[in-house]
């Protein structure tokens, strides 16, 4: 029996960005809104935020980056933002000992004509 790595296991939250109708305001939600942590082993985690919905994409934008910390202390447990798969895959490496709970916001650009759709969810990290 050959024994390896177990692979890494990557927190994955979707995104949806939707119109309800032509002319009213961008939507988005993401699934889990409240991102536990506490579920997973201690320790450095990649978290994957996911674009589900066609016709948009994440923010490349540096002054409104697609996946934006706001809490305070947020750049002690947090690596930076690298975006893939066309803008459409958002990935963070996550410290994950401090049991923290840290805001941030989802920026997601309409493609077809620019808007930018914001929302705030939260990260929970696990405790040291």
């Amino acid at each position: 029996m050959i024994r390896g790595k177990r692979p890494a296991v990557v927190p994955v939250v979707s995104v949806s960005a939707y119109r309800k109708e032509k002319g009213t305001e961008l939507t988005i939600s993401v699934d889990p809104e409240h991102l536990n942590l506490k579920k997973y082993p201690k320790g450095p985690i990649t978290i994957k935020w996911s674009l589900d919905t066609t016709g948009f994409k994440f923010s490349s934008n540096p002054d409104l980056p697609a996946i934006q910390f706001t809490s305070e202390g947020w750049e002690k447990s947090f690596s930076h933002l690298t975006l893939h798969d066309h803008d459409r895959v958002a990935t963070v490496r996550d410290k994950n000992c401090d049991g923290d709970a840290f805001s941030y916001n989802v920026n997601v650009v309409e493609v077809a004509t620019g808007f930018t759709a914001v929302l705030d969810p939260i990260v929970q990290n696990n405790d040291a």
